[in-house]
């Protein structure tokens, strides 16, 4: 908006670097170009503002397909005046000298036509293809008939406009009509669920049996093992056993010859010991006989007395024990007349 200040007789305008400012003045239109800045008389004076930035349009229309179902379609067009004072020839630009806004509508009456062609060129495309082609690549259809549609549109280029991009951001149909599709799409998208979870327990079957065949195989094995390892057991004890009744057989063998041996090595030894003891026992008879051999030749040589004062300590020592002798008379005296007379005699 341009900013006007009044003053007498003369008023001074002033436009921002957006916006081309123009003087018409005697029926001639004078370019006073974007950011002007200039003084004039209202009276014989007339101004108008004309957007030379990019300028942003959206648009909501409906459309038919070739299967008679309606369709929205939001579109947003980037415009831009290429030639500023063509436009302002052409379209309403003018602004009021007090306040500096537009008197009119000219962005409404651009926006309008813009939407008027976009929406020619958006329906004679979607109205050759059946709904489900447009709810799929609608998109791409209508942005690229309305972007070659508008790039020959003669009266925009005659206007001083030019269409920079089209942008085609929703393709829909009617609410009923999207819900039934939507309920469609959902059973079928419940459809592949169902059926992914089915395939997903099938696989889940088909692993647990698989597992279950596998730890039927590992018990399988593993009973088969156990059978060969009870067997070696079997094996092993019974080699234990044959080893241990040989080294026992063996051990009574060398106990038995041993004892044998011992027998033998005794009857030798107590025979030995017989004959040494009986050869021992022969030299003591022989000579107790000489020593008593001896002893009577003293005895029958010496006189009477003498050999019993020799025999008496023996005969004593074989007497028993007399702790005291009595002696009378009568045993006294027929004692020593006994013994005078085998002095005598």
């Amino acid at each position: 908006m341009a900013t006007i200040h009044r003053y007498p007789f003369f008023s001074h305008a002033t436009s921002s670097a957006t916006r081309a400012l123009f003087q018409g003045r005697r029926g001639k239109l004078v370019n006073r170009g974007a950011g002007a800045s200039f003084w004039f008389r209202p009276l014989d004076t007339s101004l108008s503002e004309v957007p030379v930035d990019d300028m942003e349009f959206g648009n909501i229309f409906r459309v038919t397909t070739s299967d008679r179902q309606e369709v929205s379609v939001q579109t947003a067009l980037t415009v831009r005046i290429v030639d500023p004072e063509l436009t302002a020839r052409r379209v309403d630009f003018e602004i009021d000298q007090r306040t500096g806004e537009w008197t009119g509508q000219p962005m409404q009456n651009l926006q309008n036509r813009l939407a008027e062609s976009a929406k020619q060129f958006a329906a004679e495309v979607v109205a050759g293809e059946p709904l489900r082609t447009v709810l799929d690549d609608g998109l791409r259809l209508v942005r690229d008939a309305i972007t070659e549609g508008l790039s020959g549109e003669r009266q925009l280029g005659g206007a001083g406009i030019e269409v920079l991009g089209v942008r085609v951001v929703a393709v829909r149909a009617d609410e009923e009509l999207e819900r039934a599709l939507q309920t469609r799409i959902r059973e079928e998208a419940q459809a592949d669920a169902d059926r992914a979870t089915y395939d997903r327990r099938a696989q889940a079957v088909d692993r647990e049996r698989a597992i279950k065949e596998n730890e039927l195989n590992n018990r399988t094995e593993l009973a088969r093992r156990e059978a060969e390892l009870v067997e070696l057991q079997g094996m092993n004890e019974r080699r234990r056993t044959e080893q241990e009744l040989e080294r026992d057989r063996l051990r009574n063998e060398a106990e038995a010859a041993n004892r044998r041996l011992r027998v033998e090595a005794g009857a030798d030894e107590v025979t030995l010991m017989a004959e040494a003891r009986a050869g021992e026992v022969a030299r003591i008879a022989e000579a107790e006989n000489a020593a008593l051999q001896a002893r009577l030749a003293v005895f029958s040589a010496g006189e009477p007395a003498a050999v019993l004062a020799a025999v008496a300590p023996e005969v004593l020592s074989a007497l028993p024990k007399i702790d005291s002798l009595t002696l009378t008379p009568d045993l006294l005296a027929g004692g020593v007349s006994r013994l005078l007379e085998e002095v005598r005699g």
